[in-house]
């Protein structure tokens, strides 16, 4: 997760984390305060996401 260029969670599930490095997808999604609109999928920061919207 050191990349130069920031990534969204979809392309870290798209290069498995959750299987490679659980502990550190586990940081990204925990506590999640926005999901995307596009996947569902949900963050701790919004900018992890392509469409953040924050949960109620």
């Amino acid at each position: 997760m050191s990349d130069k260029k920031h990534k969204t969670l979809c392309a870290y599930v798209e290069e498995e984390l959750q299987v490679k490095d659980a502990k550190s997808f586990i940081s990204l999604i925990q506590p999640a305060t926005h999901f995307c609109e596009g996947c569902g999928r949900s963050v701790a920061k919004p900018e992890d996401v392509c469409k953040p919207k924050k949960l109620k």
